[in-house]
């Protein structure tokens, strides 16, 4: 089947809500024509009974029209607990969709029980309604076909405005919603990767310069750093664990661009989807680095420190959560990295 061109559907709704318009148009006409008869002999009481039901049919007409409100009201589909996609953390309040729901079945359920009933209700209110006019020729039927009348047509118009628009506008706030909040984190994540880059290069040793003055420097740091009572500072200041509190630290050792040093990369990452990473890092490294304490922006769900230019292993400390939670990886302690990087 072919979807009905854009131009077939607009002149559809147009044809929709100008049937409902004129609808309610003859609604009122029928209001003033009802008692036309009393205008001859008591305009009073014309104006009167006219009056009474646009009122009648007003109020029919609201109580149709929450009705086909709460028929009408779309489902907010948002699973709990998914935080895989971080702009599902801020849901939509369904509050609204969940007393739709509520009631739209209360109204069913008892609809169907007293269907026998409801034949009598609508006499009684008839009469109950008729009795509050001075001229109560005007029978209860006639009420009770008003009331009936623009019942329907309200729960008509609202219901297919809901259906057919209110929809829409949901969508296009939760759009334009997700959109800025694309937009943030695009920006947010702009910044990070801004901030873990120059941290990056202020821990790479000298900055930038070249490769022998990078050497030159490097052994200039280890040999200050001999006379120490350590050769591995960090070692068991931050718990001497790798993973706790739903975080983990690992460390991969490679080649370097410069034969006799080494590329390491620490990362550490949630181990738990429901409690992500956020915020920054801090890394506490051996400080024979010219940045030995780099913070490293959390971006997807992890925060990543890219040491280029290392001599040998040692421990690194890690600080997350706002120092709430305490990491330490012994980088000699790896599996299957080279003998000249662990024995130096």
């Amino acid at each position: 089947m072919k979807e009905l061109p854009l131009k077939h559907k607009n002149q559809d709704l147009k044809t929709i809500w100008d049937f409902l318009l004129i609808s309610i148009i003859a609604g009122l006409a029928i209001c003033f024509l009802v008692g036309l008869q009393k205008i001859e002999t008591n305009l009073t009481t014309y104006f009167e009974l006219s009056g009474i039901f646009i009122l009648i049919g007003g109020a029919s007409f609201g109580i149709g029209g929450l009705s086909g409100f709460l028929f009408g009201v779309p489902k907010i589909l948002n699973p709990e607990g998914n935080h895989a996609d971080k702009r599902k953390i801020i849901s939509q309040n369904d509050n609204l969709v969940q007393i739709s729901d509520w009631l739209t079945k209360i109204i069913v359920g008892v609809g169907l029980t007293q269907l026998n009933n409801i034949p009598g209700y609508l006499s009684r209110l008839g009469i109950y309604f008729s009795g509050i006019l001075k001229d109560n020729t005007v029978g209860s039927p006639v009420i009770i076909s008003i009331i009936l009348y623009f019942l329907i047509l309200g729960f008509l118009s609202v219901y297919l405005w809901t259906r057919i628009h209110f929809i829409g506008m949901v969508k296009k706030v939760e759009d334009n919603l997700e959109e800025k909040l694309e937009e943030q984190e695009q920006k947010v994540k702009a910044i990070a990767e801004a901030v873990n880059d120059t941290q990056q290069k202020m821990t790479d040793i000298g900055g930038g310069k070249r490769i022998t003055e990078n050497l030159e420097a490097l052994r200039a740091n280890i040999n200050k750093m001999a006379g120490s009572d350590s050769d591995d500072p960090q070692k068991g200041k931050w718990g001497g664990l790798s993973e706790t509190n739903e975080r983990k630290v690992t460390a991969k050792v490679e080649s370097s661009d410069i034969s006799t040093l080494y590329k390491v990369t620490l990362e550490v990452i949630s181990t738990h989807p429901n409690y992500p990473l956020t915020g920054f890092v801090k890394f506490h490294l051996h400080p024979s680095f010219n940045n030995s304490e780099p913070l490293i922006a959390v971006t997807d769900g992890k925060a990543t420190l890219v040491l280029n230019t290392v001599y040998g292993a040692f421990t690194a400390g890690i600080e997350a959560d706002e120092g709430a939670t305490q990491l330490e990886i012994d980088l000699a302690e790896l599996p299957g990295i080279p003998e000249e990087f662990k024995d130096r």
